[in-house]
């Protein structure tokens, strides 16, 4: 009797040390996204550790490529195969489809005792809003008409930053004189859609802007302002490279960093990239916005949803969005992502330069505002693929006359009362 009192003595330890374990190690939340490149390890790395402290354990599900698409694929596997993760960066317009199948746990109840309504950007809490539920909990938001330049050539050849795109074209040829690329380039479809976007609204300006993405009218695919746009995306492939050439996004940046490149024209990401590199925004490149969008903020916005599953994690998910909203979350997220807080009630003087210009043009309403179309802000999966696609064969296929590719893409930009 005394061998098995010690050996029940031995095994409640066991348990009660296994338990103790657990508790330390917090709640396993499973996390599908697609943040694999250095600046989004480091900041899915701070929501992980912000989580750990209040007993939420992120267990990374990351799936490579850029844009998300291979995510989005495998999240739809899992979901077929019984198997959800707790969590998924769900971002846009994808937020809504998931939603309307009744797999996405409303935040309501965060929402109301974190006084989401006050202290988040409108547009912010807009975009996580449906149908009357809070659908996710918003991260960080991107500027996408974001111009990153390289300070050590541009200092060594006494070169500003281009405003307009007469200096644009000026600072290109004293580039190109000097043997360095003017613009990092990629034929990456999304790319490619991530560079128009930007050319369309400065060119077209936020009303027309909005009209040709947000309401997707397709008579307005005809304006002479987008004609000039898709001519202004065909110079700037030409100006970059003459072979056809898809790479990922962070070798077009580190091209900019090795001082092969003057300038590059990507979203804010691009930046967290070079810092998280060891490059700095003050001493080795700069960040401004690209010509004709001064005053503009072209954004995607960074979500996480939490889904429904047979497993019981409300607690730990509704734990998690509280904690990703937070302040301390938002700034060390933010700061290795490249992004910016989505909270109005913060202290700018806590972020980098290029971070507080982007952080002020948003929450000014003085300022234009307008949903990426290329980052599933604007329009659903297969629109923004049509679209981007769409770029591609007039950018790589010189014979496409640019009317033919505003007819095409008015073709497959469809207006949301034809799509019901």
């Amino acid at each position: 009797m005394k061998g098995f009192a010690r050996l029940a003595a031995l095994l409640l330890c066991c348990v009660c040390l296994h338990s103790a374990q657990a508790q330390q190690m917090g709640v396993p939340m499973d996390v599908l996204h697609w943040w694999t490149s250095a600046s989004e390890r480091k900041a899915a790395d701070q929501l992980a550790l912000q989580l750990a402290q209040a007993g939420v354990q992120w267990k990374d599900a990351a799936i490579p490529g850029g844009g998300g698409m291979a995510a989005v694929k495998v999240l739809k596997s899992r979901v077929l195969m019984g198997d959800p993760p707790d969590v998924a960066q769900l971002i846009g317009t994808t937020l809504t489809d998931w939603a309307d199948i009744g797999l996405v746990m409303p935040l309501n109840a965060v929402a109301q005792r974190q006084r989401w309504s006050q202290v988040l950007f409108p547009t912010v809490l807009e975009l996580v809003t449906y149908k009357g539920d809070v659908i996710a909990a918003p991260l960080g938001v991107h500027r996408i008409n974001t111009l990153l330049y390289n300070r050590k050539v541009f200092g060594r050849l006494g070169l500003t930053p281009p405003r307009t795109w007469a200096e644009f074209e000026m600072t290109a040829r004293k580039l190109q004189a000097k043997g360095i690329r003017p613009l990092a380039w990629s034929d990456e479809p999304w790319q490619i859609a991530t560079v128009f976007e930007t050319m369309l609204l400065g060119d077209a300006g936020p009303a027309l802007y909005r009209e040709l993405i947000v309401q997707r009218k397709s008579s307005a695919w005809m304006d002479a302002r987008v004609e000039r746009a898709l001519q202004r995306v065909r110079w700037l492939r030409a100006l970059a490279t003459d072979a056809p050439v898809e790479r990922p996004w962070t070798e077009s940046t580190r091209e900019l960093m090795a001082d092969n490149a003057g300038m590059m024209i990507m979203g804010d990401w691009a930046k967290g990239e070079l810092m998280a590199w060891g490059a700095s925004p003050v001493r080795d490149f700069g960040c401004a916005v690209v010509p004709g969008t001064e005053n503009m903020h072209l954004y995607s916005i960074d979500t996480l949803a939490m889904l429904v599953s047979a497993r019981p994690r409300e607690a730990a998910q509704e734990k998690m969005a509280e904690v990703v909203t937070g302040i301390p979350a938002q700034l060390a997220y933010n700061r290795f992502k490249g992004a910016v807080p989505v909270r109005r009630d913060m202290d700018p003087a806590a972020l980098d330069g290029c971070a507080r210009d982007s952080w002020e043009t948003f929450a000014s309403p003085r300022n234009a505002r307008v949903p990426s179309l290329a980052h599933r802000m604007a329009a659903d999966e297969a629109i923004k693929d049509a679209v981007a696609q769409t770029l591609w064969r007039y950018l790589t296929d010189p014979r496409m006359e640019t009317q033919e590719a505003q007819r095409r893409l008015a073709s497959v930009i469809r207006a949301p009362s034809a799509e019901r």
